[in-house]
């Protein structure tokens, strides 16, 4: 049987894209290399646009929290930023569960069909265009248009001749622990909190309840020497646990991990028969490394295309290729961008210098208003004018350190 379309992988850009193409009428199949749809990690700070995309209203079963108050602070100092709820707007906690079995049931609903279990291999190549996948040892599936929503390390990606666009990926690794039985949480405050023993990313602690809180950290290895010298992630989410009261005597309910690309989107994403979505096309934000509204809008954008291509029975590169030009045109793709060479930019820096130095000056004079402008990504042009002129100290900084690492490294 050959399937309209093939998805590769269970994260928020493959089920959104089986979601909105099932529903769309298209023979669908999705592979996943877990052994269940909830194995997969999903990021879940979100705002209103990734309800929207989700299509589920901010008092629904998966919702898990909404906060009125969120804190940017220094383990080592103490030095903060609060974006208090009279600029925060609107910010929600994804039951993350809830919303992956949500999309998957839909998909099921409208005829797809699921296999866990099932890696993928390699794509199958016929003629110059993919036509589907190999997965397990000798499985395989055949489609008129394959993507590859598998994640960072794409097996569709690098086997259908993407490789050579990703090799300077950067990537955020990061764990995440599900905490229960915790005691006299803030339920209405999110943190996230810089540090030595973090690195060049940051730590999070999302509450769900007075109980319960999802804490995690997620970190950018800027170079092996770097990465080397710092104390191994858990070992870092385990010392802040242990000394914070809130958090002392909780019992760990869960574990899972991820990575996630950081360096913007790759250069190009699409082929004859296959297009990459989510975090194997580089559709993250790096500002706080958010992917789940750009993936559930990637994916909403794919499904659409794929629906186009199948009905005019064309898969060619040309094809395929609209849903990848649409893409870059819309202000998330050029967000991505931007914030993608801003990564860059910090990663030259903190292979020579110490990231924390610049991440206390942001701390110390960020005002709020300004922050919550760049986390909800609609900063205006005054925006932009405080950033330079109260930022003068860290950009000077930041620079020194830039220029050095390009004239060391290049770029």
């Amino acid at each position: 049987m050959t399937y309209d379309l093939a998805i590769a992988g269970t994260g928020p850009a493959g089920l959104m894209t089986a979601d909105r193409a099932s529903e769309k009428g298209l023979r669908t199949i999705v592979l996943e290399k877990r052994n269940h749809v909830t194995d997969s990690l999903m990021g879940e700070l979100v705002t209103d646009n990734a309800l929207r995309l989700l299509r589920v209203k901010p008092d629904s079963e998966f919702i898990g929290n909404k906060y009125s108050e969120i804190v940017g602070e220094s383990l080592d100092t103490g030095a903060n930023v609060v974006v208090g709820k009279e600029l925060l707007g609107n910010a929600y906690l994804f039951d993350e569960d809830k919303c992956q079995e949500l999309m998957r049931d839909r998909a099921e609903a409208n005829g797809a069909e699921f296999k866990y279990g099932a890696r993928v291999r390699s794509v199958i190549k016929e003629n110059g265009s993919v036509v589907g996948m190999k997965y397990k040892t000798d499985d395989e599936v055949r489609a008129k248009l394959t993507v590859g929503a598998d994640g960072a390390f794409s097996r569709v990606s690098e086997t259908a001749g993407f490789r050579s666009f990703v090799k300077k990926w950067l990537l955020s690794y990061g764990y995440r622990w599900k905490l229960e039985n915790c005691k006299g949480v803030d339920p209405n405050v999110a943190y996230f909190y810089v540090g030595k023993d973090v690195g060049l990313g940051y730590l999070w602690l999302y509450p769900r309840s007075e109980s319960e809180v999802n804490l995690g950290i997620g970190r950018v290895p800027s170079s092996k020497t770097n990465w080397d010298a710092l104390p191994p992630m858990q070992e870092v989410l385990r010392k802040y646990k242990n000394s914070h009261s809130e958090t002392k005597d909780a019992t760990i309910a869960s574990v899972n991990g991820g990575v996630v690309p950081c360096a913007g989107i790759i250069p190009r994403f699409t082929d004859a028969g296959v297009a990459l979505c989510g975090n194997s096309a580089g559709q993250v934000s790096s500002i706080v490394g958010g992917g789940v509204t750009t993936c559930f809008h990637a994916g909403t954008l794919l499904a659409k295309h794929a629906a186009r291509a199948i009905e005019e029975d064309d898969v060619s590169k040309k094809s395929i290729e609209k849903y990848e030009k649409e893409y870059r045109k819309t202000k998330l793709a050029y967000n991505i961008t931007q914030t993608g060479k801003g990564m860059w930019a910090v990663s030259k820096f903190a292979m020579f210098n110490d990231p924390i130095d610049a991440a206390e000056v942001v701390l110390e004079s960020l005002d709020a208003r300004t922050l919550n402008a760049a986390i909800q990504g609609n900063m205006k042009v005054s925006d932009i004018m405080t950033l330079l002129t109260d930022f003068l100290p860290m950009v000077m900084t930041i620079g020194k350190g830039y220029l050095r690492s390009i004239a060391v490294s290049g770029l």
